[in-house]
């Protein structure tokens, strides 16, 4: 069997990759985009473009945290000047919500508002609605924090706000109503909140689109490799194409050494720039075709295609001497922090699941530490 050609540096080359088929038309309809999601804004109320617009201008990491922050939860009450027995009341009626009562509301409520924005704000004023349409003004006035869907509560039927409310106010009820028939008043106006912020996460789902989605879920959001998800997709990958070509794949465990030591030490954000250095020497060191992974904690790995035994060796033994040499930003000096390795070669000899290759190579990432630390135990399976 002829050896596999290599460039000009020593590394395999890689087999081409087949060919993309361009998206048929139904394909090409359905991809989310940009462009798609301008097309949902015109469909919608004016009312309603004006409330995603805000959406519509966040880009890159702020839109994502955006459609993270805004995942399933359990719906969010907050009651201003509400007494206390009253707040005890509504939380009871809106038994599927949290409820926090600010009765004194102060600067920290408008804090507290703007980190945090419920689905429904309960307001609870006796006859001059003014201190409380300041108080909104101060949370809201930006437009950067969307305004929550408000209840104007009130003592009872006499109140003139009832025949005048504030334009702040999506509805007036007054407290004097019997339970049931302030439940029918509240509910319909939390459900109808609810579905706004449903439509809000549609409208950021299409937003950011099928690449950004794939980036949430297989990305390490510390160090910014790929995540043990990730790598149980690209490992499966690799295998097969292992099996189909009779090829070869490396892959590597790596641990950095008496982590624990560095955090007890150096304190945990220390922990984490070493962590976060320590992703960027891997990337550095890799080919563009290879895979660097964060498993948890400071437990890494890499996936290397087209790899036989002596150039996955020689990888390994180059990162271990590179992370020896670094003087991490966080740590006294250089050889602070070190890494032990288990590198597996994995051939087409034998069909064998990941789970199994993995354990393997833990095994020999267990005998690196066991013989010193510092080091680069090797394997094959063939």
């Amino acid at each position: 069997m002829a050896p596999d050609p290599l460039d000009e540096e020593g590394w395999p080359v890689p087999e081409p990759e087949e060919e993309a088929i361009p998206p048929g038309p139904e394909e090409a309809r359905t991809a989310p985009s940009y462009g798609e999601s301008a097309f949902l804004m015109n469909l919608l109320s004016a009312p309603s473009r004006e409330a995603l617009s805000p959406l519509a201008e966040l880009e890159g990491d702020a839109l994502i945290q955006a459609f993270l922050s805004g995942g399933p939860a359990k719906p969010w009450v907050t009651a201003l000047w509400l007494p206390p027995e009253a707040a005890r009341r509504a939380a009871a009626l809106l038994d599927a919500a949290q409820l926090r009562n600010h009765p004194e509301p102060a600067h920290d409520t408008v804090r507290a508002l703007r980190e945090s924005p419920p689905q429904l704000l309960l307001v609870h004023v006796r006859d001059n609605p003014a201190i409380a349409e300041v108080f909104l003004q101060m949370a809201f006035e930006k437009g950067d924090v969307p305004r929550p869907m408000t209840v104007l509560l009130v003592p009872d039927e006499r109140s003139p706000l009832l025949a005048a409310p504030p334009a702040w106010a999506h509805a007036v009820l007054p407290l004097s109503l019997p339970d049931a028939a302030l439940s029918r008043g509240l509910e319909p106006l939390l459900r109808l909140s609810l579905a706004r912020r449903d439509l809000e996460m549609i409208f950021l789902a299409h937003r950011v689109g099928r690449e950004q989605l794939h980036r949430v879920t297989f990305t390490d959001p510390l160090t910014g490799l790929t995540n043990r998800a990730g790598f149980n997709e690209m490992s499966a990958r690799e295998l097969s194409r292992v099996s189909r070509t009779k090829g070869s794949l490396g892959l590597v465990i790596l641990d950095i050494d008496h982590f624990k030591k560095i955090n007890d030490t150096h304190g945990h954000p220390a922990g984490d720039s070493v962590l976060r250095e320590l992703a960027r020497v891997l990337r550095r060191e890799i080919r563009a075709l290879d895979h660097a992974i964060r498993f948890g904690g400071e437990e890494f790995g890499l996936l290397l295609p087209h790899t036989d035994f002596p150039e996955m060796l020689l990888v390994a033994e180059r990162i271990r001497a590179e992370v020896e040499k670094t003087h991490f930003e966080a740590m006294p000096g250089a050889g602070a922090v070190t890494i032990s390795m288990g590198a597996l070669c994995i051939y087409a000899n034998r069909r064998a699941s990941m789970a199994e290759m993995y354990k393997m190579c833990d095994e020999l990432l267990y005998q690196a530490k066991q013989g010193g630390r510092n080091r680069v135990v090797p394997g094959k399976f063939e």
